[in-house]
């Protein structure tokens, strides 16, 4: 497989797999667990967005499966915490010192040392949505501001 062929299948399949990753793809797929919520709670799914009240089953087909799930454990009882996270990248310029080879006019190879700033990208995770379970239920929901 050449390079170009290469570049032009992989957004492709990235594009194939995001269309796996929405409201509608997961009602499609499930569709006896959305025709089972009432009218009001199947438009908000829709639309990928939970209230408290909530079921389970439509808190998945809203948002889909949880990145992360917690067991929080009160004098109140036990329940379930259901966690969502999302990225982004942040760009550092760094000093580096290293050895190059270069070649001068006259065609002589040599090494020389010198420092280059560099760009380094980090990808940084952060928690965007805790849903808070209890007995099948969203008790509490807790959304990040940015």
């Amino acid at each position: 497989m050449n390079k170009l062929t290469a570049r032009l299948l992989l957004p492709a399949a990235l594009l194939i797999l995001a269309g796996c990753a929405t409201p509608e793809s997961r009602i499609k797929k499930h569709p006896e667990l959305f025709e089972a919520l009432p009218v009001d709670m199947q438009e908000s799914v829709r639309k990928g967005q939970i209230n408290v009240g909530f079921t389970e089953d439509a808190v998945f087909l809203a948002l889909g499966k949880p990145d992360r799930t917690y067991t929080r454990q009160t004098e109140a009882g036990t329940t379930e915490i259901w966690s969502y996270v999302d990225f982004y990248t942040t760009s550092n310029r760094q000093l580096v010192d290293g050895r190059f080879r270069v070649r001068d006019s006259k065609g002589v190879t040599r090494t020389v040392y010198d420092s280059v700033w560099v760009d380094v990208n980090v990808r940084n995770e952060y928690e965007k949505l805790r849903v808070e379970m209890r007995e099948g239920k969203v008790q509490a929901i807790e959304r990040v501001r940015r």
